[in-house]
């Protein structure tokens, strides 16, 4: 069977979340960045806390930090009122400079993603990004995921589009700038909650993996000092969460992907949809 006709009657696109799925193991950049923000105002944030909201825009991850009710305490008395909509401006506007001082220390490629890659393109099958990282955070992490072997054929931000996941709009641009259609001949792989949301809201087949994304939330040496017992609770506490959102698919790692995508390619031929 040829690349086209494979392209044509399976899987057609791949799009791929950023940190915790193709770069940065454990999601560790953009968490590094909320907790030092809030600690410039006063406020403590656990790691824990900056992962909840992880995958939607990073203006729309601040508000609902602000919002949670035990940082929301903490924030008032910090600062002497309630967070508002001008704080958030302000938040907002301080924590693009720190994301972009933070994140080419975490733009490692997983590994792995080279190769599933590679195998997808001999599949003929499109590969893009969606992030919650706007267009200006984007520079240097293009440039060293490119010098580690990833490079996708396109990159979706959400100020591209006006709004972040769970939203479909990201998508939906990816599949208008590749030319390909129908969304149920996409596949979209990440590792957080906002990840499976965004696949149900555009019609896409959901793929989410555990050990290096957010949920676990681990770095690969914090991974790998685990014991056994500790590592599979980890990774079990994360299947759950993810499990509970509904994607049609949960692997270890993205290295895992092709035998998944070969699937869903065989499921769509026998005219099966997301």
């Amino acid at each position: 069977m040829s690349n086209t006709t494979q392209t044509v009657t399976g899987v057609r696109a791949v799009i791929f979340d950023i940190s915790g799925t193709t770069l940065d193991y454990g999601s560790r950049g953009p968490v590094v960045a909320f907790v030092e923000l809030f600690a410039r105002h006063g406020v403590t944030v656990s790691e824990a806390d900056a992962r909840k909201p992880m995958g939607t825009h990073k203006k729309d991850h601040i508000w609902t930090m602000l919002n949670e009710p035990l940082i929301s305490e903490r924030w008032a008395k910090a600062n002497g009122a309630p967070a508002t909509r001008a704080d958030l401006d302000k938040l907002y506007d301080e924590f693009t400079p720190l994301q972009m001082e933070v994140l080419p220390r975490h733009c490692d490629v997983i590994p792995g993603v080279p190769e599933v890659v590679k195998q997808l393109r001999c599949r003929g099958i499109k590969i893009a990004n969606t992030t919650g990282f706007d267009t200006g955070m984007m520079g240097d992490l293009i440039r060293l995921a490119g010098e580690g072997g990833y490079t996708p054929d396109l990159w979706v931000c959400p100020d591209q589009v006006g709004k972040g996941r769970p939203a479909p709009w990201m998508a939906h641009y990816a599949a208008k700038q590749l030319n390909v259609y129908p969304m149920s001949t996409f596949v979209k792989v990440g590792d957080t909650l906002a990840d499976v949301e965004e696949a149900h809201a555009a019609g896409m087949w959901a793929v989410s993996v555990l050990r290096h994304g957010n949920e676990v939330g681990l770095s690969k040496a914090a991974v790998e000092q685990l014991s056994a017992a500790q590592l599979g609770e980890a990774i079990g506490a994360a299947r759950g969460r993810l499990a509970a959102k509904g994607p049609h698919y949960i692997i270890d790692g993205t290295a895992d992907l092709i035998p998944v995508v070969d699937e869903i390619s065989a499921r769509i031929v026998r005219g099966e949809r997301p």
